[in-house]
């Protein structure tokens, strides 16, 4: 008998929570750079996505996520050292309310291209692929109720 209640518990507990995750589906890459793309705009943009997905669409539905970048950061090619500038998304105030299971969304890098190469460098230096890690805070509110005050 005890054991029928410990586990209809524990099936229960099972069912109620789910979890949000978010991982990095593609990250934070720097296409294309050469002297030539570099030479032909004053930025160099990066681009990676995230990936937010739950196990439990019905009790996440209409939770809000909200991500947050540090002000600047740093990548490099294993030979050179570049700084990013800032970062950015492809949402609106940097928000997101869960109504998917899955959802993926850019996230974007974006440096200037004087602090990219400097004059008289070895464009090998430069050219290859650029790595580094980028701290996104996310911080996770619950959904409004309808709530009627009687």
């Amino acid at each position: 008998m005890i054991k029928k209640i410990i586990f209809s518990f524990m099936f229960i507990n099972l069912i109620a929570f789910g979890e949000i995750h978010i991982k990095i589906f593609q990250p934070l890459r720097f296409n294309n750079v050469n002297t030539r793309s570099i030479s032909e705009s004053d930025s160099v943009i990066g681009e990676g996505i995230l990936e937010i997905s739950t196990d439990n669409l019905k009790e996440d539905e209409g939770k809000e996520l909200a991500f947050l970048f540090p002000q600047k950061g740093l990548m490099t090619n294993r030979k050179k050292w570049v700084k990013i500038d800032s970062y950015y998304m492809d949402l609106k105030d940097k928000k997101l309310i869960i109504d998917r299971e899955t959802v993926q969304v850019k996230f974007y890098a974006k440096l200037d291209r004087d602090n990219f190469r400097k004059p008289g460098e070895d464009p090998e230096i430069v050219e290859g692929d650029y790595i580094g890690y980028v701290p996104i805070i996310v911080s996770q509110y619950s959904k409004l109720e309808n709530r009627s005050d009687s």
